[in-house]
């Protein structure tokens, strides 16, 4: 098999919610074999008849577990990146390429694991956590919908099948003891009924002994705290208590603009759908709309402060060879024909001029809704691409740490 992802579903006479998530899992699957599915059957043997090729079915013979199931799948399993999956989770519809975006955070090879938003589950990965940004490191991953580089998971020892419950605190642990970052992507959501295998196994919670009791969670601590030590475990719960440390700007400074202001170079700087508001005060505006435009004169508010009217994806009224630098902010995401563009703006650049583009990170945000005037998606790779089949030469790409766009710094050659 040539997937790029085992999912591994251990399950126990769970038929009731393990046949909608497999079906939901398979009805979002927008890439074609980018995943097979393992399903641990630690309940009556023979008791899942499922015929897909994508699909395999492993009778244990006995109850393992969650964490023995695990490891039965991973026994079986070779794709580089594996998906820790509850049998009581839901694929929506609105999340059909849930997997596609959590698995574009390991083109950093720092990341050891990835994981969603959901309803049922505790910390930063809640969808009623008060948090602004979208993706940003934490100290613990839900193992309730994990994906994991299968390179970490084995370099920080597996799956370790001796606790008695918290087995995500405790691999989250220690991927980070192995060096490696752990992603919360709140702009991914899987749906969790919660607690159901659980429950019928080990009771309900206000049971001695139950599913989430004080006995139940007072053994998981015990025993995470001889493991990993009282400060490591003191360290992930309180960490659900903690700001995420994101370091972004606050949402009223134009960090992105800061940064262009001081890149941008020479005497002739074009400020392309400047709106409103120049990046640099001395710079030609242009914009579709014009500064004595009628809407200003009926609101006696400024529409634009564009010197020269210009659609922008036309070619610019300027002379060829005559400009030292283009700034384009938020243009490129709303251009049918980015390279037919990009082409025309050369011609405005003299020699080793620059062109300075910000876009929204796709990376970070799904972009694409952002606006409905949205027409292409970018992150860095694509933008570099782009610009270099025009002929140009990038220079830089620069993160302003907004958490919605990037710069890309290219040069006419």
């Amino acid at each position: 098999m040539n997937n790029l992802v085992d999912i591994i579903i251990p399950t126990w006479n769970n038929p009731q919610y393990l046949n909608p998530c497999v079906t939901s899992l398979m009805q979002n699957n927008a890439t074609e074999n980018l995943f097979h599915i393992y399903i641990i059957n630690n309940g009556h043997p023979k008791s899942i008849e499922i015929d897909n090729p994508h699909i395999t079915v492993i009778d244990a013979g006995e109850n393992l577990g969650w964490e023995g199931g695990l490891k039965l799948g991973l026994e079986h399993s070779k794709a580089p990146f594996v998906v820790f999956h509850n049998d009581d989770t839901y694929i929506p519809p609105i999340s059909r390429l849930w997997l596609n975006h959590l698995l574009q955070h390991f083109k950093d090879p720092r990341v050891g694991a990835v994981g969603p938003s959901s309803n049922v589950v505790m910390g930063r990965q809640n969808i009623f956590a008060n948090i602004r940004a979208h993706v940003f490191p934490v100290k613990y991953l839900i193992g309730f919908c994990m994906v994991l580089r299968r390179e970490a998971l084995e370099k920080a020892g597996g799956v370790d099948d001796t606790l008695p419950g918290g087995d995500d605190f405790d691999v989250s642990i220690r991927l980070r003891d192995a060096g490696y970052t752990l992603l919360a992507d709140r702009s991914v959501f899987v749906y969790h009924h919660g607690f159901k295998t659980g429950e019928r196994v080990f009771g309900t919670s206000d049971k001695a002994g139950g599913w989430n009791s004080y006995e139940f969670k007072e053994r998981t601590d015990f025993a995470l705290i001889r493991k990993h030590g009282f400060r490591k475990w003191y360290e992930v719960i309180m960490s659900t208590y903690e700001e995420p440390k994101i370091n972004w700007a606050s949402p009223w400074e134009d960090t992105e603009g800061s940064i262009i202001e001081k890149l941008a170079e020479g005497k002739t700087i074009l400020d392309l759908g400047c709106g409103s508001k120049k990046t640099i005060p001395n710079s030609i505006g242009v914009d579709m709309v014009y500064r004595d435009d009628i809407v200003e004169t009926l609101t006696g508010r400024p529409q634009s402060v564009a010197d020269v009217q210009a659609d922008v994806s036309l070619p610019l009224p300027f002379e060829d060879n005559s400009v030292d630098t283009i700034i384009a902010r938020h243009i490129m995401e709303h251009m049918v024909d980015p390279i037919s563009v990009v082409l025309q703006w050369q011609k405005t650049l003299k020699k080793n001029g620059q062109l300075i583009i910000a876009v929204p990170n796709q990376d970070l945000n799904n972009s694409i809704p952002m606006n409905v005037e949205h027409v292409h998606a970018w992150n860095p790779g694509s933008m570099k691409k782009m610009l270099e089949l025009a002929g140009m030469k990038v220079l830089d790409q620069i993160d302003p740490r907004n958490g919605i766009s990037f710069i890309t710094v290219a040069e006419k050659v």
